[in-house]
């Protein structure tokens, strides 16, 4: 048996070509996915894609006299989760998310935040505190066979940014409107199944 070192990589010469294959060789599938968020159930039964945010990871630069060398942060900051969705014609999907800003946002007065929090099902957190005011969503990637392979865990999302909505009588073909929420979150977790 001969071991080989290449690029600083130890290499088992009675390793086969077999062994370092993939278990799975399908290819990912962007139409392969279902997302939840649990305070806007007609967003997502219209949900038409899901972005799966970025992640970066901080760094320090050390200042040597030949020049700075990066070294390693402690923070990791996640992209923003964007949802487009087919807005229903009744709006009750664009409007969920209205509402939710418009409580996190400027209420009219003291009740209505209450009145949001109250009536959403299930409670995050104590009536009127900053948990009640936020969601855990979900996002499932499906294998070709469109089982569910990897749970990506959104926890404490709420919305940041609302997209907005052109009516247009000049248009030759009906292209139903959709719009496109910006959520911001404290993390996400990845969870494998298979």
């Amino acid at each position: 048996m001969e071991t080989l070192s290449t690029f600083g990589l130890q290499i088992n010469s009675s390793m086969s070509a077999v062994q370092s294959q993939p278990t799975n060789p399908n290819y990912l599938s962007p139409v392969g996915f279902r997302f939840r968020i649990e305070r806007l159930p007609n967003v997502n039964y219209f949900c038409q894609t899901v972005t799966l945010p970025g992640i970066t990871a901080g760094y320090v630069a050390m200042s040597t006299p030949l020049g700075d060398v990066p070294q390693t942060g402690d923070k990791l900051e996640y992209s923003q989760l964007d949802v487009r969705f087919k807005v229903d014609e009744d709006l009750r999907n664009w409007i969920e998310v209205y509402d939710w800003l418009q409580a996190l946002g400027r209420p009219i007065d003291f009740t209505q935040a209450r009145r949001f929090s109250n009536t959403q099902t299930p409670r995050v957190g104590p009536e009127g505190s900053a948990a009640s005011f936020k969601s855990d969503a979900v996002l499932q990637i499906l294998t070709s066979h469109k089982n569910v392979n990897v749970n990506v865990r959104f926890l404490d999302c709420f919305p940041i940014q609302l997209s907005e909505l052109t009516f247009d009588s000049s248009s030759e073909s009906i292209d139903y409107l959709e719009a496109v929420v910006s959520f911001r979150y404290r993390r996400y977790d990845i969870e494998r199944l298979r």
